[in-house]
């Protein structure tokens, strides 16, 4: 049995600059390596672990085009389940882009959801599920290749679900969920269970929901955990069930082989993982697919700022990298985004109120590194790529509130008292400073904040 394998993909399309100069990612590099492994494996499943959707500007399609799925069908996924950013433009969102998929006659992957549906008397519940039975979405899947019988289902995680809080879906307990669809697909025969758990590991593991399902789960032979953005370069044994994980934004191509003997006992053959980098050549028919989003992105999109996707927008001197987690201190990207917040709040917003501004970002939004050199427009955009605004625009929104001196202050206690312990949750604000001192009691730590006027 071998099984090839993704998760946390992210929209990235394109490959993206490394800091070293090379580059990572990208579609037509990815069925490049499919194609290698496919030619090692010819029955090889293909599998991906949710959160194919946004990071990029094509994601600017999810909802018109299905960029994302129509694009795995083209590099040949056998199937998928669903993340939580798969619901950032809501649950309506997702049914859009269930209907785009479907309607455009493409080869499509399985869409596998055990433990997530509308919610009941939800006010978009029956287009949902109108758009989910359209598309085919189910539970489960029996699929028989090169004589072996495999059940595949797939689950959100109790977090992943957290993090979708607008999604308008009901999940039902992901340990209850599994062993409904191991015993159901055992009854029709599975010989390989795998499970698509949007779910994730962690280092503490109270909190490695994957490692728990594995525990409290009987009979799921291979987990491919996605969420965590965790690169596993050797599975995690459970019990009989291999966990694997190959790191997000299409950094890697994961393998696992495995050989089962009649008692089910299970040995590990092989497992890897291939870079998806400049050494792989790219495949001339996904490169062009993905030549034809970035063209269309950039008509629905990019056409009302006056922005080509590729336009240069500037150049740095420097690397401004994504906050290194657990560290508490300032932060070059994310000071230039609270900045430029301030900068547009100021300048560019409609009937600004003549008030005293202060701007703030978080570490968990700053999704992709800018590295010295030309800065694009698409580059631009991968920053803040999370998020959707209420008008249904992607990328990350701004958001007005009023608040008091003592209110401010409070926020700057949070992000003084919680960050070490939840480094996504770190601040970086334009226009207020604060100095806080570590030692002190949680939400008691600042001891000084003022404002400034930056510009």
């Amino acid at each position: 049995t071998t099984v090839l394998f993704t998760h946390d993909l992210h929209s990235h399309f394109l490959p993206l600059e490394r800091a070293d100069g090379g580059e990572s990612g990208g579609y037509a590099r990815l069925a490049s390596a499919l194609e290698q492994q496919r030619a090692l494996h010819p029955d090889a499943l293909t599998l991906d672990g949710g959160d194919f959707s946004i990071g990029s500007l094509v994601q600017t399609l999810y909802t018109t085009r299905a960029a994302e799925l129509r694009t795995m069908g083209a590099l040949g996924y056998d199937a998928t389940t669903a993340g939580n950013h798969e619901f950032d433009h809501t649950g309506l969102g997702f049914a859009q882009m269930l209907t785009a998929a479907y309607t455009s006659g493409d080869p499509l992957p399985a869409l596998l959801m055990a433990n997530y549906a509308p919610s009941a008397g939800g006010p978009d519940q029956l287009d949902i599920q109108r758009a989910m039975s359209a598309y085919g979405v189910t539970d489960t899947l029996l699929l028989e290749r090169g004589g072996v019988t495999y059940g595949i289902f797939g689950l959100m995680g109790t977090d992943s679900d957290d993090c979708a809080p607008t999604s308008g879906f009901t999940l039902e307990d992901p340990v209850q969920a599994a062993q409904r669809c191991v015993d159901s697909l055992e009854e029709q025969g599975a010989q390989f269970i795998i499970a698509l758990s949007h779910s994730g590991t962690d280092e503490r593991e109270r909190k490695s929901e994957d490692q728990q399902l594995a525990r409290e789960v009987e009979g799921i032979d291979l987990i491919l955990s996605g969420h965590t953005h965790t690169t596993l370069t050797q599975p995690i044994v459970e019990g009989d069930t291999y966990i694997v994980s190959a790191g997000p934004y299409c950094e890697n191509l994961g393998s696992i082989t495995l050989e089962w003997s009649e008692d089910g006992s299970k040995t590990l053959v092989d497992y890897h993982l291939t870079p998806i980098d400049e050494t792989l050549p790219e495949a001339p028919d996904i490169n062009a697919l993905v030549e034809a989003w970035k063209v269309q992105g950039g008509e629905t999109y990019l056409d009302r700022y006056g922005f080509p996707y590729d336009q240069v927008l500037t150049t740095a001197e420097f690397d401004l990298s994504t906050p290194a987690p657990g560290i508490q201190q300032g932060n070059n990207l994310g000071n230039l985004a609270a900045d430029a917040f301030l900068w547009a709040a100021e300048r560019l917003e409609a009937g600004a109120p003549n008030v005293q501004t202060v701007s703030v970002t978080a570490a968990g939004v700053l999704r992709a590194p800018l590295h010295a050199g030309e800065i694009t427009v698409s580059q631009a955009f991968d920053v803040l790529s999370m998020g959707v605004g209420a008008d249904g625009t992607s990328g990350f929104p701004l958001v007005g509130v009023y608040l008091t001196g003592k209110e401010l202050k409070a926020a700057a206690e949070v992000d003084a008292s919680v960050t070490p312990i939840m480094p996504e949750a770190q601040l970086y604000l334009g226009g207020m400073e604060y100095a806080f001192n570590t030692h002190r009691m949680f939400f008691d730590r600042v001891m000084a904040a003022r404002l400034y006027e930056p510009f």
